[in-house]
């Protein structure tokens, strides 16, 4: 039962650990695109494209990492194994992202909530709120619509961000699922030890 729950525990932590570099890449290069582009595209806009790319590149990571968990729960260890792992892992992940995400959302609204006439401290609400769902800038720009004038930052609640999230269940799921079953994306052979420990998980043994 131990080995049961620290394998399920090890599966989770790879997801956290994909969603949460996906949470650092979309803050990463915010002030730079804020400053860069300002004169040339809306910072709203290209905020937008950027977490979208960068949410590609974390789907990338939860793949590849779920897929070498999974590669790993083939051989014979004494511990559970089954096709569906990765989702329940990514599901206990996705309860433990939400929880962060409330608890966020609750303090910023009871203590970052201030009017004043000559400061807009409606966007630094507006921060707080999306700090974990940043990866998913681009989407609630899409539910919300326009940005509003006092706070340009789409709204991160609790329903959206619940919704939003469920996007991160597929990519560790297929990928622990292709893993198990010894499928590959790419079907060719790749040269290089590194290239083939990071699509693989580790170089093939000949």
């Amino acid at each position: 039962m131990k080995n049961n729950i620290l394998t399920h525990v090890k599966g989770t932590g790879w997801c956290l650990l994909s969603y949460f570099m996906g949470v650092i890449l979309s803050w990463a290069a915010y002030p730079l695109i804020m400053i860069a582009l300002h004169n040339i595209i809306a910072p709203d806009l290209s905020q937008s494209i950027y977490t979208l790319v960068n949410f590609l590149i974390y789907l990338i990571i939860a793949y590849l990492l779920l897929h070498g968990f999974g590669e790993r729960d083939r051989k014979p260890y004494n511990w559970v194994r089954y096709p569906l792992k990765g989702l329940v892992c990514a599901l206990f992940a996705w309860l433990l992202i939400n929880a962060v995400g409330f608890l966020v959302i609750f303090l910023a609204n009871k203590y970052v909530i201030v009017h004043h006439p000559k400061f807009v401290i409606e966007t630094l609400n507006g921060y707080l709120r999306i700090v974990v769902y940043m990866p998913f800038y681009w989407l609630l720009r899409l539910i919300e619509g326009a940005p509003h004038e006092l706070c340009p930052i789409p709204s991160a609640t609790y329903l959206r961000g619940l919704l939003v999230t469920l996007l991160t269940l597929p990519a560790p799921a297929f990928g622990y699922w292709m893993g198990f079953t010894g499928r590959r994306v790419f079907k060719r052979e790749l040269k290089s030890p590194f290239l083939r420990r990071l699509v693989y998980s580790e170089p093939k043994k000949r």
